[in-house]
């Protein structure tokens, strides 16, 4: 009905388009980033989110892949979005990595992926990293063919580009560097266990660990859920790339401390060790063989655990985690009806078997 000379679907319309005047004229628009979690089962993927959205929840297990997202309120009226992934199961679902950066392809840029290790397993890390690492490769080259078709390769040459322009394109170490082409964070989990370990132990996990971040041009930090500090400095990080909120600055590199090292800020001299000349540089050229030598070292003090098992429960129904109380009853009812259908099924068959044998 009209009210004076405006109906209300006029109203309503006036008042939407004052709402994007305003929104314009300060400036707001909605930026839209995405983060995947993904790395070692149990680890505490789940528990990092809810602390970074401030969810006062219980962390379920995570079968395959979860989607949630947060908002935060920027300058102008409007809020900010991220688009939060997780991938569970470890080194088990590797295909499922193809719905994130689907849903992301429109802007790639604006994509971080946090690698989470378990630092209290070090038989598993080398293994979940190498795997993952490789899968994620896998599936960026499958997204960029199927987004930009003939031009996949200009598209990759794009993400290298920018990958470069983030580490720093005039780096010393440039030749023995591989950046990885999406903004790329190793979160090293459960530093409260980890810090217990002999020294010599921590040591060479946190030289390999420092020079595989190096080399791919990622951020590497430690985070314990039980530590207040590492977990503000964790969701510090993950407020940088979701909502670009302020970059680290701080640096830890002392092996006796939790790791903090933003992309860019290690050096092959600082890192020492492997056969490093007097100027810091590895004798043997390119990324590959260097890691391949890592990998040698870190192995043989750290034999890896190559079998996972899946983490489905026997019956995902009678998981207390995932309780619906309509589709449970539901469910309820048809077994009920499964199992008289069963015994009224048995009854028929030993009544025709008792006629047989008259």
């Amino acid at each position: 009905m009209p009210i004076g000379k405006d109906s209300l679907w006029d109203i309503a319309v006036k008042l939407n388009s004052d709402q994007d005047n305003v929104q314009l004229s300060s400036g707001g628009q909605t930026k839209e980033r995405t983060i995947l979690i993904l790395g070692s089962k149990s680890v505490g993927k789940t528990s990092l989110i809810h602390r970074f959205l401030d969810r006062n929840e219980t962390a379920k297990q995570t079968l395959a892949l979860e989607y949630t997202f947060g908002r935060k309120a920027g300058k102008s009226l409007v809020k900010d979005v991220c688009h939060i992934w997780e991938l569970g199961g470890g080194t088990l679902f590797p295909t499922l990595l193809s719905a994130p950066l689907a849903a992301a392809s429109n802007d790639l840029s604006n994509l971080t992926i946090v690698l989470m290790l378990d630092l209290a397993v070090p038989q598993q890390l080398w293994f979940t990293l190498e795997t993952l690492v490789q899968s994620l490769h896998a599936a960026l080259r499958k997204q960029a063919n199927a987004s930009s078709g003939r031009e996949a390769g200009k598209f990759i040459e794009g993400l290298q580009e920018r990958a470069w322009q983030r580490v720093g394109k005039d780096s010393e170490d440039k030749e023995y560097m591989d950046p990885f082409p999406i903004p790329l964070v190793i979160l090293g989990g459960k530093y409260d266990v980890f810090q217990d370990f002999d020294s010599e132990k921590k040591k060479v996990v946190c030289r390999c660990l420092r020079y595989v971040a190096h080399t791919l041009g990622a951020t590497l930090q430690f985070y314990s859920l039980k530590d207040s500090g590492l977990v503000k400095k964790a969701k510090d990080l993950l407020s940088h790339h979701a909502f670009g909120g302020p970059p680290v600055k701080s640096i830890s590199q002392d092996y006796n401390k939790p790791l903090l090292i933003p992309a860019g800020s290690d050096s092959m001299q600082q890192i020492g060790g492997l056969g490093s000349t007097k100027t810091g540089a590895i004798t043997s050229k390119g990324p590959g063989a260097a890691i391949d030598r890592w990998k040698h070292i870190f192995t043989t003090h750290f034999p890896q655990e190559a079998t996972e098992k899946t983490v489905m429960p026997e019956d995902p129904a009678k998981d207390l985690n995932f309780r619906e109380p309509i589709i449970d009853s539901l469910r309820a009812q048809k077994d009920d009806e499964l199992e008289r259908y069963r015994q009224e099924a048995e009854r028929r068959r030993r009544f025709h078997n008792d006629i047989d044998d008259i």
